[in-house]
């Protein structure tokens, strides 16, 4: 997906929230005019996320803190653990583990500092257990899931990474012997999930976690690791959580299932739905 009108306030908007962080008025006047310097000076054609690599630079460079959600990061995976054995309970006692553990995976990518405002995790939650998401593509995901032996799992934010965490599990009981491996953002930008955080979590106890080399909120391929290059094209599967992703990867010339929510007017313009709607969307 290319920068459309609306990114550009987005973006400031972003920025805002993250300099809010970090520094008081002064501070966040300074990064918001850095920003609105940079921003004129892009060039055309480029991602969201893309965009939003150089103005999440500003707050770091002029801040000195080189991760500052990193407080919230900590703080979203604790709550979402917290919930984790009821949760378990959800899944376990559904008709369909697995098509529950993936409506709880797209619940949990509500927990977005970039995309929105603000957010409500139970409601979230309640709406994937109970409401009609796009999940026609479900029945040929679980089909190509059954015949996978290698499955590219490529992770959004922090707090859904716990989500994740579940899918993963419900996936592992359902196949036996499968290899997942888990790509992660290479350094902090937003609350996205980097390598640190998925292990305190407990995911290096199921499956590789190896990082995309990305410090924007989604995943370029042409600038991504070579490591992660190579399992982007051997999987068998590739699962892609969240926006920034799908921004990112859409576009990519191989199969990929893609798990979100429409967090703006945008994407749901995009994909024909209304915002908020839960997705899982399949790239033939």
């Amino acid at each position: 997906m290319k920068v459309l009108p609306e990114c550009y306030v987005c973006a400031l908007r972003q920025v805002l929230a993250a300099a809010r962080l970090a520094g008081g008025d002064d501070f966040a006047i300074a990064c918001l005019k850095k920003a609105s310097e940079i921003l004129a000076q892009l060039p055309d054609g480029l991602t969201p996320p893309e965009m939003g690599e150089p103005i999440y630079r500003i707050v770091r460079e002029i801040s000195g803190i080189r991760d500052p959600f990193s407080l919230q990061k900590k703080r979203q995976n604790e709550v979402v653990l917290a919930l984790y054995p009821w949760l378990e309970e959800r899944v376990k006692d559904s008709d369909d583990p697995l098509l529950t553990a993936m409506k709880l995976a797209i619940a949990g990518n509500a927990v977005d500092t970039g995309a929105q405002e603000s957010f409500n995790l139970m409601k979230s939650i309640s709406d994937a257990l109970e409401k009609e998401g796009r999940y026609e593509a479900y029945e040929l995901f679980r089909s190509k899931l059954e015949d996978s032996k290698a499955i590219l799992y490529v992770a959004d934010n922090c707090g859904e990474i716990v989500f994740d965490k579940l899918f993963i599990e419900t996936i592992i009981r359902r196949l036996g012997a499968v290899e997942i491996i888990l790509a992660v953002r290479g350094g902090p930008i937003i609350n996205d999930v980097t390598e640190a955080e998925a292990k305190d979590v407990g995911l290096g106890e199921l499956c590789e976690i190896i990082p995309t080399g990305m410090w924007m909120p989604g995943t370029l391929l042409e600038k991504t690791t070579e490591a992660f290059k190579r399992h982007f094209e051997r999987a068998d599967l590739v699962i892609s959580k969240g926006q920034g992703n799908w921004e990112t990867l859409e576009e990519t010339d191989r199969e990929i299932f893609f798990l979100l929510q429409a967090k703006c007017p945008v994407v749901a313009r995009i994909n024909k739905c209304d915002e908020g709607n839960f997705l899982l969307l399949h790239k033939p």
